[in-house]
C-alpha cells in the first residue's frame, strides 16, 4: 500500500507544477486586443514608451542578435506609434543604425561630445544614446535638452559613485506639444539604474528626483514624464525615493485605481530574459518575488540566466547570507500584488497647477512567445492633459 501511495505521489506530483508554469496565460491575441484598444482611444493624447532594447552584443541564441530583432523593434514602435519613446541600453551605432528603420518623423536626443573628427562627423565612441529619448515631430517641438551623469559630480562625463557597477546617466528634454489646442510643455527624463548595487539605485534616484525638481522650479507649468529601466520593484526604496508624498505619480498605480476611465492589462512582467510570456505564469512569479525581494536588500544576482549548477549554487550561497535581512511582508505583498515590473513610467504635473496629466492606458506589451524583440517587455502609456 505505501509503495502505491508513493507512485501515486510521484505521478500527481508534476500537475501542479505544470499548471504553476502554464497559468495564467498572456497570449499574442491579448496583446493584440490591448493594440486595438488603445489605437481606438489614441486620438491625439500624448503617448510615452519606455523601451529597455537591449545592447547589441553576442547572444546564445542568435535569433535574439540585434540584426535579428531590429525588424521587430521597427514593427513595435511603428505599431504603437508613441509620441515619446524612452529607450535603454543601445550604444551609439546601434541606435543610430535602428533609427534609419524607423519612420522619418523620429528624431532623437542623446549626449554628443562637441568634438568633430577630421572629417566633421561626431565619434562614435564620443555618443552615449544608452538612454536616448526619441520624440514625433509631428508632436513635438524640442526646446531644450541636458545630459546628467549620475555621481557625485554629474558634470563629470562617465563619472560614476556608490559602488555602481556601470556608468549611469539621466538625458533631459524639454518639449511643446504641437497641433495641440492646448500648449503645453512636457519635461522628459529617461533613465536606467544600476543593477548592481541597492545603495546606487537610491543615490541615483534621489540625484534624479533633486534634478526633476530644479528643472520644474524652472519651467512651473510643465508636467513631467520620467521614464526607464529602474532595476527595481514597485514599492522597493528605489521607488519609494521618487514617489514620496506623490513627488512623482506612478501611471500604472493611478490607472488601476480609476479603472473606469483607464485601460490597464494586468501582464506581471517587463523583464522576461528571453522566457517571454511565461514570466507572467505564477510559477516565475513566485520565483521573481523571492530574487526581486533578495535584490532589493542589495543581494549581487546574476546579470544572466545561469547555465551551469554551480551557477546556481553559487547564487544560493549568496541568497543564505541575506537571509536575516528580509522583510517578510515585504515579500508577501509583493507576491499579492503580482507586479514584477522593472521599468515603469512616473508622471508629475505642473508646478502651478496649469496643466493636468490624466493618465487613460496602460501596459506592459509586445507580449510574445518567440522571436523577441529585446529581453524586455515595453510599457506604453497614454495621457490625456487639461488645464
Amino acid at each position: 500500500m505505501r509503495t502505491k501511495l508513493l507512485v501515486l505521489f510521484s505521478l500527481l506530483i508534476p500537475i501542479p507544477i505544470a499548471l504553476l508554469f502554464t497559468y495564467p496565460r498572456y497570449t499574442e491575441q491579448d496583446d493584440f486586443n490591448m493594440l486595438q484598444q488603445y489605437l481606438s482611444i489614441k486620438d491625439d493624447r500624448l503617448s510615452a514608451m519606455t523601451f529597455n532594447i537591449r545592447l547589441d552584443g553576442i547572444e546564445r541564441d542568435p535569433n535574439n542578435h540585434f540584426t535579428k530583432r531590429i525588424s521587430r523593434l521597427t514593427k513595435t514602435i511603428e505599431s504603437w506609434q508613441p509620441a515619446i519613446l524612452g529607450v535603454q541600453e543601445p550604444f551609439a551605432g546601434q541606435l543610430l543604425h535602428w533609427k534609419s528603420h524607423l519612420p522619418n518623423y523620429y528624431q532623437y536626443v542623446g549626449y554628443r561630445y562637441h568634438s568633430m573628427n577630421k572629417n566633421h562627423q561626431t565619434i562614435s565612441s564620443e555618443q552615449d544614446f544608452q538612454v536616448a529619448i526619441l520624440y514625433n515631430e509631428q508632436r513635438l517641438e524640442l526646446l531644450e535638452h541636458d545630459y546628467l551623469w549620475l555621481s557625485k559630480t554629474p558634470r563629470t562625463v562617465g563619472s560614476k559613485d556608490w559602488n555602481s557597477r556601470g556608468v549611469r546617466t539621466l538625458n533631459i528634454a524639454r518639449f511643446k506639444l504641437i497641433n495641440t489646442d492646448l500648449p503645453t510643455e512636457v519635461l522628459v527624463f529617461n533613465t536606467h539604474l544600476d543593477v548592481e548595487s541597492e545603495q546606487a539605485r537610491q543615490e541615483q534616484s534621489k540625484l534624479i528626483r533633486s534634478t526633476i525638481n530644479q528643472w520644474q522650479q524652472k519651467h512651473p507649468s510643465a508636467v513631467v514624464l520620467l521614464l526607464g529601466d529602474f532595476n527595481s520593484m514597485p514599492n522597493q526604496t528605489t521607488y519609494q525615493i521618487l514617489t514620496f508624498s506623490n513627488f512623482l505619480r506612478d501611471t500604472w498605480t493611478e490607472c488601476k485605481s480609476h479603472a473606469t476611465d483607464c485601460l490597464s492589462n494586468l501582464f506581471s512582467s517587463t523583464f522576461h530574459g528571453w522566457f517571454g510570456a511565461l514570466v507572467h505564469t505564477y510559477g516565475i512569479q513566485l520565483l521573481q518575488t523571492i530574487l526581486f525581494t533578495f535584490h532589493g536588500t542589495g543581494v549581487q544576482l546574476p546579470y544572466n540566466i545561469p547555465t551551469h549548477y554551480s551557477d546556481y549554487i553559487d547564487v544560493i550561497k549568496e541568497l543564505f547570507k541575506f537571509c536575516r535581512l528580509l522583510n517578510w511582508s515585504d515579500m508577501i505583498s509583493s507576491w499579492s500584488s503580482h507586479r514584477f515590473h522593472v521599468d515603469w513610467i512616473l508622471y508629475r504635473n505642473s508646478l502651478d497647477k496649469s496643466r493636468y496629466l490624466q493618465p487613460r492606458f496602460i501596459s506592459v506589451v509586445d507580449v510574445r512567445s518567440e522571436n523577441y524583440s529585446s529581453d524586455h517587455f515595453p510599457v506604453i502609456a497614454l495621457f490625456g492633459y487639461r488645464s
